[in-house]
């Protein structure tokens, strides 16, 4: 990922909020590996794979304590390699994208139109479903990455590809209609249609020549043209925009619903944050927004209060344990003990009980963080830590910072301070405003625990 080390490395960097990732970093009051929060890059299964590139969609949101929020959203990452071809097809889904790394071409036929559209790293862009789409990797040396959020509409949490031209794989869906139909619908015999529908073989994502690639590049166009309406499909660049935060610590952007017409539709917005090395991220929540997170580049871990971890581990663990007393022929009243045991963890969650949720996070870990949990991201030694974050239910949301010059803490009256703190208001002022940076901080990192397994 060269080029995106660079543009990271540099003033302009990138990417937003939310992460995780696979090892849990060590105490028992800890969700071990961040789950069901957190997923790591064994979650995602191979849609596509040639030597030109590779399509990869995390597996389903499927645990009860997201499932409502985001079940019906699919994560999906694409690789295209230099000069890599994408076959046409269309998603029964609406689909952000978000590119990552690399330059390349995005072709829609909609409408009885073709739209080319040129897309380059940092830029976001929203593909209305059925909207047939193939697309090339422009660059002759760099690989092209896209991460995409897939709001199905046909199956919640379900979406399918289907190409219209194929062999074996993948396969044209037209081949599936009996003879007659083909012939009626193309005004053709079978046999020229076959010839032509049915021999493309080499894959869904092949290699074009340099002179293919140019004049593909040759028509596409950033969007924007006078007269365009505000639904019209384009790319617009994160950042390339000025920054919601920044300080030597960070940098955070954002596109919402009410700068995109598409987001805005679909209730959402997306973010891009970049952490710089050794530094850490305030802890914050989002008022309505549930973040699906994507770590795109670096390392390091966040930390998550939860509410509802502990009881749904104990629900779990309690299930496993009744069948196993099933088979094993044990009294039915250490069920019933385990159950008025797990009914008292229950009510302390409901009184203000809460678990660690902790991991380790890298490049391809994927987060899930409700609305309302306190999160903290910090990024690790040895580079910026970059992530992209994507809120689904967005409408009216707003971030809160728990610590730093913007935190509603400071707002606490001084009267009000001895009953809320328990202490003198000269005491929690000390305190509470000792950090004068906003939004990024320097980051723990003298503490080298943090840092072990």
């Amino acid at each position: 990922m060269g080029t995106m080390k660079a543009a990271i490395a540099a003033p302009l960097l990138l990417l937003l909020l939310c992460v995780c990732s696979s090892a849990a970093l060590g105490d028992s009051s800890s969700s071990s590996g961040g789950r069901p929060y957190h997923f790591g890059e064994e979650s995602f299964r191979h849609w596509a794979r040639t030597r030109h590139g590779r399509f990869r969609v995390l597996d389903r949101f499927a645990d009860e304590l997201i499932e409502d929020a985001v079940g019906k959203y699919r994560v999906a990452v694409l690789e295209a390699a230099p000069r890599a071809f994408l076959q046409p097809s269309h998603y029964d889904a609406d689909e952000v994208m978000f590119v990552s790394e690399g330059e390349g071409v995005v072709v829609l036929l909609r409408g009885g139109k073709r739209e080319s559209v040129c897309v380059r790293e940092g830029d976001v862009m929203v593909i209305p479903a059925g909207a047939v789409v193939y697309s090339a990797n422009t660059h002759s040396h760099d690989w092209f990455r896209v991460v995409m959020l897939l709001s199905p509409v046909s199956t919640p949490g379900r979406f399918e590809e289907f190409f219209p031209v194929g062999g074996d794989r993948p396969e044209s869906f037209f081949s599936v209609f009996s003879d007659e139909v083909i012939q009626a619908a193309f005004n053709t015999r079978r046999e020229e249609w076959e010839q032509v529908f049915e021999k493309q073989r080499k894959g869904e994502i092949t290699t074009a020549s340099e002179e293919q690639i140019r004049e593909l590049s040759r028509t596409c166009s950033r969007g924007g043209k006078s007269g365009s309406s505000e639904w019209e499909i384009k790319p617009s660049s994160l950042t390339g925009k000025k920054p919601l935060h920044t300080n030597n610590h960070g940098r955070h952007y954002e596109i919402s619903g009410d700068e995109c017409p598409h987001l805005r539709a679909r209730n959402m917005d997306v973010g891009l944050a970049n952490i710089t090395r050794g530094s850490m991220m305030a802890p914050s929540y989002s008022t309505r927004a549930t973040k699906i997170a994507v770590v795109v580049q670096g390392s390091g871990y966040f930390e998550m209060a939860c509410p509802h971890v502990s009881s749904s581990s104990r629900r779990s663990s309690r299930e496993h344990g009744s069948r196993r007393r099933e088979e094993w022929g044990r009294e039915e009243e250490e069920e019933e003990e385990e159950e008025g045991h797990h009914e008292q963890e229950e009510e302390k969650s409901r009184r203000g009980g809460y678990t660690q949720v902790r991991s380790r996070i890298q490049a391809g870990s994927v987060i899930v963080v409700p609305a309302g949990h306190p999160t903290v991201l910090v990024a690790g030694q040895e580079e910026n830590l970059a992530v992209l974050c994507f809120g689904v239910h967005a409408g009216s949301d707003e971030k809160v910072f728990l610590a730093g010059s913007n935190s509603p803490l400071r707002q606490v009256d001084d009267h009000a301070k001895a009953l809320v703190f328990g202490a003198e208001a000269r005491e929690v002022d000390r305190v509470v405003q000792a950090q004068t940076d906003s939004v990024f901080f320097r980051g723990p990192h003298s503490r080298r625990d943090y840092y072990s397994v």
